[in-house]
């Protein structure tokens, strides 16, 4: 997540910091920002302005795609996930 730009530039900076050092303590992928591409923009939003409408949703699931994919395709590829393709594909 982001803080808000009315927090300042170093609790900005700050907040996206303990993420990333949160991701790499517990040995987790990181994901910079689940709403890019999403925050801010009132087609993809609901009326409240803050929460994701389905379209917005679609777009999160496009974005995170980029993410997830290589991560399933190491655990096919390695074997290491117990529901595989024989492929090696997902």
């Amino acid at each position: 997540m982001e803080a808000p730009p009315n927090m300042g530039k170093a609790y900005r900076t700050a907040f996206r910091e303990a993420f990333r050092q949160a991701a790499k303590t517990t040995k987790s992928h990181f994901i910079p920002f689940l709403l890019e591409g999403v925050a801010a923009v009132p087609e993809l939003n609901q009326s409240d302005g803050i929460h994701p409408n389905a379209r917005g949703h679609e777009k999160i699931a496009e974005y995170l795609w980029h993410f997830l994919k290589p991560i399933l395709q190491n655990l096919v590829q390695s074997r290491a996930c117990p529901v595989h393709n024989e492929s090696g594909r997902i």
